[in-house]
């Protein structure tokens, strides 16, 4: 992948990275400093996160997740919450027993919320933007994904982007917050699927059952113009 995108060593934080500098369809590249995926940030994260520039924080994380942890407060940036699941989905990992399966009942339950985090990026305040789920993983993948295709980004790199998760997050920690051995072998075998190849598959889906992301968002209620927006803040002709 050409221009790999930028990590980001935020503290409180093990899988933030700046999308800036991938290829666009035609020509360019994604702007750096306007959109950032990454984990839930902790206060010890704000820091980092104003000095990169963010003024926008979509969160993607369930009411049960929020409430749990809702994050740190900070004035200078807007906070948006859109959770991706409905309640009783909010369990990724009993959805489905694959990931490319689970990805599947995401894009089924969630395209009105998918819709709205990539209307929140398009018309998101003058910085970056940070979307984020819990480990930045799945619904972050996605909701990423969606949002490069978008922009113009082929599926290669967009799938060779998520891949960089497997290298940046840790499972430790969900591991040692799950109840029996039987939770912690399923969530290892999941995260060993976190490979190029199965976004490809997520994104050869969307166009098989959907006619692509732009249909799928649309359908979802994505205003059409902001299709336009989205792809004017992410690009630019020869953009790092």
């Amino acid at each position: 992948m050409t221009g790999t995108p930028r990590t980001l060593g935020w503290p409180g934080c093990g899988n933030v990275r700046d999308l800036g500098g991938l290829p666009i369809a035609g020509g360019g590249r994604t702007r750096a400093g306007v959109l950032v995926r990454g984990d839930r940030p902790r206060e010890s994260s704000v820091a980092a996160m104003l000095a990169h520039g963010v003024r926008q924080v979509v969160d993607l994380r369930s009411h049960a997740e929020r409430a749990a942890d809702p994050g740190p407060p900070e004035p200078r940036i807007v906070w948006r919450h859109v959770p991706v699941l409905r309640e009783e989905d909010a369990v990724l990992e009993e959805m489905a027993d694959t990931l490319t399966g689970i990805y599947r009942a995401i894009l089924t339950h969630g395209a009105r919320s998918l819709a709205a985090v990539v209307s929140a990026i398009a018309h998101a305040p003058p910085g970056a933007t940070l979307v984020h789920c819990h480990s930045g993983k799945d619904r972050t993948g996605l909701a990423i994904a969606l949002t490069l295709t978008l922009a113009g980004v082929s599926p290669e790199d967009v799938a060779a982007d998520y891949a960089l998760t497997a290298a940046r997050m840790s499972l430790g920690p969900h591991l040692a917050a799950l109840g029996s051995e039987a939770q912690r072998a399923r969530s290892r075998r999941l995260f060993a699927e976190v490979r190029a190849d199965t976004m490809l598959a997520g994104l050869a889906h969307l166009d098989d059952r959907y006619g692509g992301a732009t249909a799928y968002l649309l359908e979802g209620g994505l205003p059409p113009e902001d299709v336009a927006l989205l792809r004017a803040r992410l690009t630019s002709p020869g953009a790092v």
